[in-house]
């Protein structure tokens, strides 16, 4: 005997007797149940109040029932299906897309399109006037579904019905800046063994399309080939300059590249990129692109798992030859990337054949972290360099270069005491290392520096003395740091890539 309102969903949190007795009941009627052990606790019983195999009997008082459903779940947006939508399909669109939608308004449906909401932009007004909150609720329908909205909050007294006739979802291709680059599927892929996969760095593609830059003249755009054509452009992600044509290489931009990584094989989709991933030269150098594109094949790079033994050691050393090439070229980002992917490939040694192998894989994964920590030193990301030095000096204690790339990103992140200590275990293996007699200097230099201006700060000051004499102090001149000759440049590009 509860005393007080309860409130359940049909079918939810409450026994199977309850689900199936208060839907046959009507607003304050009061009705007794008798409801068998198998439509409520069965053998098991709920202890210690009720036993195993118990029928039970309820008295129960309908107070009042809401056949909608509370899509946010705090009473602001309720739902009722009215038809459609009943296909096996999961998909319901989302804040990316751009939904097409039916309202029924004085006696007729009235088509209305509702734009996506943009990543870190401001939301467009809803079509027809209808409240912004609707939004929610919709992204609980399927296509082809008619649903009934009540909004007490937004809305109050007023009934909205919507039909959801069809979505174009938005996708932002560059995870970490919206905006850069942002596909519409215009035709997806057919289904076919893998068909989830989408390509990654390194793999072949086979691109139809063209790319083009709104009001520039039409001979300037980049053609791929047509779609559904003969022709295609061919290249490897991330790695190649041009695309191969029938007719002549194409240039590439790292837009294209990353709607292309987005896609799935046999999709089409038009896309917008963002000036700064435009191309770097040429007609369309740094303005705003538009394409149209066609995957139309990817050869994979064989799965890391598949490569075993010296499979593994030739795979890490290639890539890290391939960073080489790019850190030579001055493209330090792409670079990264491909030494991060040697270590994702070195990350274990469980598949060597010998020690030997292992060996062999430890020192090209050692290679690599050394190259990574270099170039992560020249993009400024100190604490990543650091990460990589140390991982180094575990296995190598007495590695002049990882020593040296430390010292400088504890010198760059303000660790004086620990760069020092390893400037010097430096000079401890090659006392006239240059290098680290500049690193050992140029810490000097700061720390003199620093008590001089502490001696600025406080000159005159007796922290504990009377307080006239504290205010008859006399300011003491500042004192210049003479330019050291010797103080290294923390910028200065270290030594090239083993």
């Amino acid at each position: 005997d509860r005393g007080t309102p309860f409130e359940f969903t049909v079918g939810a949190g409450v026994i199977q007797g309850w689900s199936e007795a208060v839907p046959t009941m009507r607003v304050g009627e009061i009705a007794k149940f008798t409801i068998c052990a198998e439509k409520a606790y069965g053998a098991s019983g709920s202890p210690p109040k009720i036993p195993a195999n118990a029928s039970l009997d309820f008295e129960i008082e309908l107070l009042s029932f809401l056949d909608r459903e509370d899509v946010c779940h705090d009473g602001r947006v309720l739902k009722k299906k009215l038809s459609g939508g009943d296909s096996e399909s999961w998909e319901q669109p989302n804040w990316r897309c751009d939904v097409e939608l039916l309202v029924y308004r004085d006696g007729a449906d009235v088509a209305a399109s509702w734009p996506a909401i943009p990543s870190g932009a401001e939301a467009p007004p809803p079509p027809l006037g209808l409240p912004a909150k609707l939004r929610d609720g919709i992204h609980e329908m399927k296509q082809g579904e008619r649903a009934s909205f009540l909004l007490p909050e937004d809305a109050p007294g007023v009934e909205f019905e919507v039909e959801v006739v069809s979505w174009v979802e938005n996708e932002e291709c560059v995870h970490d800046d919206p905006g850069a680059a942002v596909k519409r599927v215009e035709r997806k892929h057919e289904p076919h063994e893998n068909d989830w996969k989408t390509p990654n760095d390194e793999d072949g593609v086979a691109v139809r399309g063209r790319v083009w830059a709104v009001g520039a003249p039409a001979s300037t755009a980049v053609d791929f080939g047509e779609i559904d054509g003969d022709g295609e452009a061919t290249w490897e992600v991330d790695e190649s300059a041009e695309a191969a044509t029938s007719n002549g290489p194409r240039p590439l931009c790292d837009g294209v590249e990353a709607v292309v990584k987005r896609m799935k094989k046999g999709e089409v989709c038009t896309a917008k990129i963002r000036a700064d991933w435009s191309f770097k030269d040429g007609p369309l150098a740094g303005k705003p692109l538009e394409c149209r594109l066609q995957l139309v094949r990817v050869d994979e790079q064989p799965p890391s798992w598949e490569l075993k033994g010296q499979a593994k050691i030739d795979g890490v050393n290639d890539k890290r030859c391939l960073g080489n090439v790019h850190v030579a070229n001055g493209d330090i980002a792409r670079a990264i990337r491909r030494y991060s992917a040697a270590l994702e490939l070195g990350a274990s040694d469980y598949d060597m054949e010998d020690d030997e192998q292992k060996e062999a894989l430890a020192s090209a994964v050692q290679a690599c972290k050394l190259n990574r920590a270099m170039c992560r030193l020249r993009r400024k990301d100190y604490a990543g360099a650091e990460t990589d030095c140390v991982d180094v000096l575990a296995k190598e204690p007495g590695s002049l270069k990882a020593l040296f790339r430390l010292a400088k990103a504890q010198l760059a992140l303000e660790k004086w005491d620990a760069a020092k200590g390893n400037f010097k275990k430096m000079l401890a293996q090659d006392e006239g290392n240059v290098e680290a007699r500049r690193g050992v200097a140029e810490i000097l230099r700061r720390e003199r520096a620093q008590r001089d201006k502490e001696k600025q700060l406080y000159a005159g000051k007796k922290l504990f003395g009377k307080p006239d004499e504290r205010s008859s102090a006399k300011p003491t001149a500042a004192l210049a740091v003479p330019a050291d000759p010797a103080v290294v440049d923390p910028d200065e590009p270290p030594p090239p890539p083993a």
